[in-house]
């Protein structure tokens, strides 16, 4: 499992932003990225905490319950660092 504090700041928002929309596609246009590029951020995600953490329903995605309790810590994350801060790293999440 990867630690969220070892991804990029950029990952955590869009993974915030997936929680938000439930869509791919709106994702995509609220971080002004293609619709394929969030399908790729989102198997990026996928792959680092070895998870779905999205399952397809009629209308979007669902959030696993994994996602949700990620969500929450990579919210807090975000909320907690400043806007000058490239990495988690250098917000304080170093082990």
């Amino acid at each position: 499992m990867t630690d969220l504090c070892k991804l990029d700041l950029n990952l955590l928002k869009a993974f915030v932003v997936l929680l938000d929309e439930c869509n791919v596609s709106r994702s995509a246009q609220r971080l002004s990225v293609t619709q394929p590029a969030m399908s790729g951020i989102l198997n990026r995600l996928r792959e680092s905490f070895n998870d779905p953490l999205f399952v397809r329903v009629q209308h979007g995605m669902q959030p696993t319950d994994r996602a949700i309790e990620l969500g929450k810590i990579a919210r807090q994350i975000l909320t907690d660092t400043p806007l000058s801060t490239n990495t988690p790293q250098q917000a304080g999440c170093l082990k």
